[in-house]
């Protein structure tokens, strides 16, 4: 049984930090976003450009993980909306629900 609980925590921790990719992912493509919106792009160049490139960066390590929701609810489809973070962000949750009960059940039947 105490052989279950380090796997257990590593895949909690993997969960969480795609969770927290996906987050910072998604405020940081609003920010590019509304900054290539106004003049911010022009003023601040560099700036802009580090945006543009962190924002590369998170696409591509969020891209594995988003690709099977956007299959199943494509973009074009949906008015141009991306509804694949928020689908992968719930079936994250109930993901960590579904492992802590089971988890819990070995435990105490342990």
């Amino acid at each position: 049984m105490g052989i279950i609980i380090p796997f257990y925590k590593a895949f909690d921790i993997v969960l969480d930090v795609i969770q927290w990719i996906v987050l910072v992912w998604v405020i940081l493509s609003w920010v590019l976003f509304f900054a290539s919106q106004t003049s911010f792009r022009w003023r601040y160049k560099s700036a802009y450009v580090i945006l543009n490139q962190l924002n590369d960066i998170f696409t591509r390590m969020t891209s594995p993980f988003l690709r099977p929701f956007r299959r199943l609810v494509p973009p074009h489809k949906m008015g141009g909306i991306d509804w694949s973070p928020l689908l992968l962000l719930l079936a994250i949750y109930i993901l960590r629900g579904v492992l802590a009960y089971l988890f819990a059940a070995l435990i105490t039947r342990g």
